[in-house]
């Protein structure tokens, strides 16, 4: 019995620490790749950076104005995701995605978008839609 206990303690134990230590860690702003300096700077200048962290090999960077912008670790952006109707810059967005929501959406702007290996998931502030174009900016389709 009381082997059976201390097992059990041990392997309560193992399981805690394996489950505390994941690879996110906060790191300096200056520990960022120069790719993703320059598209701070380039899209977000001004803006305060408040916290960086490094996610297995990617970073995630929350800005003061309550944006968030996840990187790859080449400084490539992944992901910029405004908080509940936070309009993000467009900038840095395929043309194509920019005038086909301007075109179809006149009277909205744009609170995220997401890129992936098959495209780019929009979201856009009104009425919590969210588009979906493939890697060159065509719409796919309107994502319930």
């Amino acid at each position: 019995m009381k082997r059976t206990i201390f097992g059990a303690s041990i392997l309560a134990v193992l399981a805690f620490t394996i489950i505390s230590c994941d690879d996110d860690k906060v790191v300096s702003d200056t520990q960022l790749p120069d790719a993703s300096k320059v598209f701070l700077s380039a899209y977000f200048n001004g803006v305060d950076i408040i916290r960086v962290e490094k996610e297995g090999t990617n970073y995630s960077v929350n800005l003061a104005n309550k944006v968030e912008v996840d990187f790859s670790s080449s400084g490539e952006w992944l992901e910029v995701d405004g908080d509940n109707g936070v309009i993000i810059p467009v900038g840095f967005i395929n043309p194509k995605i920019v005038d086909y929501v301007a075109n179809n959406y006149p009277d909205n702007s744009f609170n995220g978008i997401e890129k992936n290996i098959n495209g780019y998931d929009v979201d856009l502030i009104q009425g919590n839609i969210d588009l979906f174009f493939d890697l060159e900016g065509n719409f796919v389709r309107l994502d319930p």
